[in-house]
């Protein structure tokens, strides 16, 4: 009886795992994906590049984040995949791009231009 309980427990944690790794990928009940768009300037390593990606990824709603960066020109766009929601109600949570504006000015850089743009599947 213990090992059943103990296997069931195993399998109930490694598939709320998964789950939860899969999340930000799927789209629920009145959820879509939008594309964001914010250029920046500034001089920038690879290795700070790698860490405004990161801090990215930790954004609520966040599903993809990439960063490009044109050494020459010392400018660079990052481009996030959101997942959103249809308010239904007051209270609902929403996206905020001024969460992407301030990881930007930690990382000593300065933001120029923010845009929104349509989620075309890959």
């Amino acid at each position: 009886m213990y090992k059943a309980s103990f296997l069931f427990l195993s399998l109930f944690l490694i598939f709320s795992q998964l789950s939860h790794a899969q999340e930000k990928n799927t789209l629920g009940l009145n959820e879509f994906f939008m594309m964001h768009y914010y250029t920046f300037e500034g001089n920038a390593d690879q290795e700070k590049l790698n860490e405004i990606e990161q801090n990215l990824l930790k954004l609520d709603f966040v599903s993809e984040a990439k960063v490009k960066y044109k050494i020459e020109k010392n400018m660079g766009q990052i481009i996030l995949v959101v997942k959103e929601k249809k308010i239904t109600s007051e209270g609902d949570k929403i996206f905020s791009p001024t969460s992407i504006k301030q990881i930007i000015l930690k990382s000593g850089l300065s933001p120029m231009e923010y845009s929104v743009g349509k989620y075309e599947a890959k």
